[in-house]
């Protein structure tokens, strides 16, 4: 084996750790930023849609059924979440149908996207995923970020990269942004590309400099320089 073989074969396992670690971290409070912000765009878009473009009753039983998929959803049942389990509890995709267009409907597709990543069904999740929309700064980029998660399980790493691209320039925040560039720094180390993740890994320090990955990132740059040069 070469030695410039040798040394691209280390720089992929470093990629590949790095990767790892940061999905682990990300998508362990995934869940928990969507389930509070998410809730947040229910009552306070979704109340004021239902109680003044929809009946009042039709209202109310969306925000039951959702009530109940939420509830088996934080018990970690994503799939009596995903598809319910008798008349109490609907499940995530039957409330996309019944009340189709609702705000219900919309957050549905996002917890049914995480349901059907969390099983590996990555094509699913990421056909769900899309059909989700929102402009707020983190449950929206939030759900952009798990799209290239999708694609990156999918092999499809361009596309996992411009995801991520996208998911930071949604969320512009020392939150949210920071972990969404070192995703796609990592996606472009994977596709040969160490200087456009460099790029991104040291935009972070100077826009996001409050953000912890300021710090945590200097690893990366480290990597991606060796490679540029």
């Amino acid at each position: 084996m070469s030695k410039k073989h040798l040394q691209n074969s280390e720089l992929e396992t470093q990629v590949e750790e790095a990767m790892v670690q940061g999905e682990q971290f990300l998508e362990k409070n995934l869940k928990k930023i969507l389930i509070a912000l998410g809730a947040l765009i229910l009552i306070g878009v979704g109340a004021f849609v239902y109680v003044n473009k929809v009946s009042k009753p039709a209202a109310e039983k969306a925000s039951a059924a959702m009530y109940v998929a939420e509830d088996r959803f934080l018990m970690g049942q994503d799939s009596t979440a995903l598809k319910g389990e008798g008349i109490a509890n609907m499940g995530f995709e039957a409330i996309q149908k019944e009340y189709s267009g609702s705000a219900a409907a919309n957050l549905s597709y996002a917890y049914a996207g995480i349901c059907l990543y969390d099983a590996g069904k990555y094509q699913e999740a990421l056909d769900a995923l899309k059909q989700f929309t929102a402009k707020d700064a983190y449950v929206a980029p939030s759900i952009q970020r798990l799209i290239g998660d999708c694609y990156a399980q999918l092999g499809q790493i361009k596309d996992a990269a411009s995801a991520y691209e996208k998911a930071a320039s949604m969320a512009d925040n020392d939150a949210i942004a920071p972990s969404c560039l070192i995703k796609a720094g990592h996606a472009y180390e994977k596709l040969g590309d160490p200087k456009k993740a460099l790029e991104l890994y040291q935009s972070i320090k100077t826009k996001y400099y409050t953000a912890p990955e300021a710090q945590t990132v200097e690893a990366d740059i480290i990597r991606a320089t060796a490679a540029v040069k």
